[in-house]
């Protein structure tokens, strides 16, 4: 009988979801107000001293968001590493809308907060929720 060549075996998903080698959600944050300038949210960093944000998803509009405009920063005050530029919200029109933002910045941080910088408020009572993924280096730093 011939060799049918190595054994394999199929999971749902390829790693193990307990290693630092998975996109894993960073950091969150819900009901942020998106209708006041400034810094409306500091996102803490989950269980990490070193990491990569792939991923930043706008979520759960409570209103359509026609004209507030937001980015993700290292620092307060739209400072440090811009991994999320300030950017119109229009895409976010429905609370079941998910909006996956353009990654500014895959550099690898050590930042211990993001900071959610309004930069054009939307101008009636808004919220959203923000959710941040990434890869985590704190077992090879």
């Amino acid at each position: 009988m011939a060799n049918p060549g190595p054994a394999t075996t199929q999971t749902i998903h390829p790693s193990n979801l307990a290693t630092n080698q998975a996109i894993r959600l960073l950091a969150v944050a819900i009901g942020v107000n998106v209708n006041s300038t400034g810094d409306q949210a500091t996102l803490a960093i989950n269980n990490t001293s070193s990491y990569s944000v792939s991923n930043v998803v706008f979520t759960n509009a409570s209103i359509s968001l026609s004209t507030a405009a937001a980015g993700l920063f290292t620092a307060p005050s739209a400072g440090g590493t811009g991994i999320v530029a300030n950017a119109a919200l229009s895409g976010l029109s429905a609370s079941t809308v998910v909006s996956q933002r353009t990654v500014a910045s895959t550099a690898a941080q050590t930042a211990q907060n993001l900071y959610l910088n309004v930069g054009t408020a939307q101008g009636a009572a808004a919220t959203m929720d923000v959710y941040v993924y990434g890869y985590d280096f704190s077992n090879y730093s």
